[in-house]
């Protein structure tokens, strides 16, 4: 199969991109990628250091409003015509939306040459691309079922979850084995923060103003901060004045180890590391970005609350006391956080990628059995650990 991957622009969209590549790529029959992606976007810097072709296309972001708007609409056009040139030149089999705007031009250019299209959307509340691009596509990939009523097309939702990259699975299988496992409290337990690709000021300076009241509480507690590049610096040096137990890294690129390492996380709510953190079955404490559009953090995280598998914390009215007491709540009751970690679990679908290449070879292969036929047999997966199964019946 020829696959066009469309989209980009920040990691959460291009994330599951990188592991749909590596999904298929690793299987045999000579597979091909085509990266379509828009100038600006995190893909330009990413995507070729993984070695992936890539072809970037006029950008969107922030629509089509405006003084200038002639001028848009002439890139647009430009862009809508670069996009079908690139499909057809490649002779593409399908196409795969990441969501954003650098999914747009590709996706309707797929649906006009009669590709195939699929729309993968990794939030509650779909981004505005993923609404306007449902009519186009036959089938939309889904991490949240509860994303369904908002795109009006039941036929064409597949509750597939968020693909992940292969190490990150094979990992979570361990580290869920770990963390569904009955004992007692870890007596010199660590604490994640994440703030996203970007980092979040405001989880930083939460850790560092509590870490009195943490460590006091906490006696043996380690954090491991990812605080973002730009906000590294001023953070390390808080930590140091601070005495933080710990340290801070501006981004990692193997979050699979540090997921290993923890006990609990501190996130904002972006879907792909709401992914990661149920894979691993790791109880966390989510404190959505307020300003985040249609506010889809929140209610991201409100899916892991109302299935016990995180505390949900307001930014706009969070007090350090209540944040130190969730914590201790999490790791110091052994039972509470076990369940926390089933209930995790089971919102997690670790083979997410096999899943949505499957059913694009299904789409795109009419001498194969449609992807909801009974008699659909998926390619076999890495079986999960016996211990998991038994802690989540």
């Amino acid at each position: 199969m020829k696959l066009v991957i469309a989209g980009g622009g920040t990691g959460g969209h291009l994330m599951p991109g990188l592991a749909l590549a590596e999904e298929l790529l690793g299987r045999e029959g000579g597979h091909q990628v085509l990266y379509l992606g828009a100038h600006g976007g995190l893909e330009q810097r990413l995507v070729p250091r993984f070695g992936y072709r890539l072809e970037l296309l006029p950008s969107l972001k922030g629509g089509l409003l405006g003084l200038d708007f002639a001028q848009k609409s002439v890139r647009l056009c430009r862009g809508y015509l670069q996009a079908r040139r690139a499909l057809l030149s490649f002779e593409a089999d399908a196409v795969v939306g990441l969501g954003g705007y650098a999914s747009v031009l590709p996706a309707l250019a797929g649906w006009g040459v009669e590709v195939p299209v699929m729309i993968l959307e990794q939030n509650v509340i779909p981004g505005r691309a993923t609404r306007k691009l449902a009519p186009f596509a036959k089938e939309i990939g889904v991490q949240f079922s509860e994303a369904g009523p908002f795109l009006n097309a039941p036929k064409k939702i597949k509750h597939v979850g968020n693909p992940l990259r292969r190490r990150v699975v094979e990992a979570s299988y361990r580290g869920a084995e770990r963390n569904l496992r009955e004992g007692p409290a870890p007596e010199e337990a660590t604490l994640l923060v994440l703030g996203g690709s970007q980092g979040a000021q405001f989880l930083n300076d939460l850790v560092i103003k509590a870490w009195p009241k943490l460590s006091k509480a906490l006696p043996g507690l380690k954090v491991i901060l990812v605080a973002g590049s730009e906000d590294e610096p001023r953070a390390s040096a808080a930590f140091a004045s601070a005495g933080v137990r710990g340290h801070v890294l501006p981004f990692c690129e193997h979050m699979e180890e540090l997921y290993a390492e923890a006990d609990c996380v501190l996130a904002r709510s972006g879907a792909t590391s709401l992914a990661e953190i149920a894979a691993f079955a790791l109880p966390s404490l989510l404190v959505p970005y307020p300003h985040a559009a249609d506010n889809h953090q929140f209610h991201n995280a409100r899916v892991f609350a109302s299935a016990g598998a995180a505390w949900l914390l307001d930014q706009r009215t969070l007090e350090i006391e209540r944040f130190v007491q969730r914590v201790v709540d999490t790791l110091r009751q052994p039972e509470r956080r076990r369940r926390m970690a089933q209930a995790a679990y089971k919102l997690a679908r670790p083979e997410a990628a096999a899943e949505t290449v499957d059913r694009l070879l299904r789409m795109t292969d009419t001498h194969l059995a449609p992807p909801d036929d009974p008699r659909f047999d998926v390619t076999p997966r890495a079986p999960r650990p016996p211990a998991v199964h038994a802690g989540v019946a």
